[in-house]
């Protein structure tokens, strides 16, 4: 039997979900390089009330790649949502689990680890980074914003400019791990997802871009199917 093709998927949220979905059913082998600059919801009192990185997107793709029989009341539970509850109201159990693991084992690359162990995960789920950063963007007016959750969600006029350049504060290294998936993976697929705040995240990360550049895989955009409010409005193909 054929060695299996090496597939990495960039991005975050519901778009590389929905791919690592789709993908899992083939023989490949599958990894995923994960933004971590997430800022609003649950991500925001992971931040603040736990000091730990977001863990929202590691969460879905772990789902996404998790064993789904005889397991599937874990892959329910991981994505159940609070919606009672003093402090825990919108937060959900599978981001409380690994707040637990990470204070059990003292970090979080090995609540990352111990999870995907717990779940049956078929593939690699790799934070582009575990420095704690976040995203800045600056407009065509010259304004910059930080922190993801206000660039997803912009406010007042701001959404009738344009984005012209994304970076990260403060500056921050790739996760090791990341940079070797990217060197030894067939093909690479960005996308879909939105572009500010999902995907370009981990291509801002120093090194990452750097790597793609040097590869030799065949890399794959995957792009929207619709616009994004405040991002990429009145783009076209």
């Amino acid at each position: 039997m054929k060695n299996k093709k090496n597939i990495l998927v960039i991005g975050g949220g519901t778009g590389t979900y929905t791919v690592l979905m789709g993908l899992k059913k083939y023989p490949v082998d599958l990894s995923v390089i994960i933004t971590m600059m997430d800022s609003g919801g649950s991500n925001r009192v992971i931040r603040d009330e736990f000091g730990l990185l977001p863990t929202s997107d590691i969460r879905q793709c772990i789902v996404a790649l998790s064993s789904e029989t005889p397991r599937d009341i874990l892959r329910k539970l991981f994505t159940y949502r609070y919606n009672a509850g003093t402090g825990i109201t919108g937060m959900t159990f599978g981001n409380l689990f690994m707040a637990a693991l990470t204070d059990i084992y003292g970090s979080q690359e090995e609540a990352v680890k111990k999870t995907c162990e717990f779940l049956d995960v078929q593939g690699k789920i790799i934070p582009v980074t575990y420095e704690n950063t976040h995203l800045v963007a600056r407009y065509d007016n010259g304004k910059q914003v930080l922190g993801e959750h206000f660039i997803d969600e912009p406010d007042g006029d701001l959404c009738k400019h344009r984005i012209v350049e994304v970076g990260v504060f403060p500056p921050a290294s790739a996760n090791k791990d990341a940079l070797a998936e990217i060197k030894k993976a067939d093909m690479i697929i960005l996308g879909p997802g939105d572009l500010y705040t999902s995907v370009l995240p981990n291509l801002v990360v120093d090194g990452v871009a750097e790597a793609i550049r040097k590869s030799k895989s065949k890399v794959v955009f995957i792009m929207n199917l619709m616009t994004r409010f405040g991002q990429t409005t009145l783009y076209s193909p």
